[in-house]
């Protein structure tokens, strides 16, 4: 059984991860390694946006990042919608509760016998 020299395992774990960096430093943002990545196929470009895209997105787009401080002047709502929503609510709930009672109730009512079949 033929065994394997340590000096020659070490050689191939150090190409493995010489050849790893080298894929992974297409990912960097630096051109240092990156055009070396390019040229092997390893990494890429971002492309330009297709004029569709382009005219589509808003220019400025007003959004506050996630994690952040900043904080906007949202308007307020009256306390008279409130109400009014909170009436509304309380009707679909009354409603609600009333078809469940009449469901429950439907539900009680005995099984019917099963048809007999007429002797001739």
């Amino acid at each position: 059984m033929p065994t394997l020299k340590p000096a020659k395992k070490l050689f191939g774990i150090g190409a493995m991860l010489a050849a790893a960096g080298l894929a992974l430093a297409g990912c960097g943002a630096n051109e240092g390694f990156k055009g070396v990545a390019e040229a092997a196929g390893m990494a890429t470009t971002p492309q330009e946006s297709k004029a569709f895209v382009k005219e589509t997105r808003q220019a400025d787009v007003d959004y506050i990042p996630v994690g952040s401080s900043v904080t906007r002047a949202a308007p307020r709502k009256p306390v008279d919608d409130f109400k009014k929503i909170e009436t509304q609510l309380e009707a679909k709930r009354s409603a609600n509760e009333a078809a469940g009672n009449a469901a429950r109730a439907l539900g009680t009512t005995p099984a019917p016998k099963p048809a007999e079949i007429p002797k001739q």
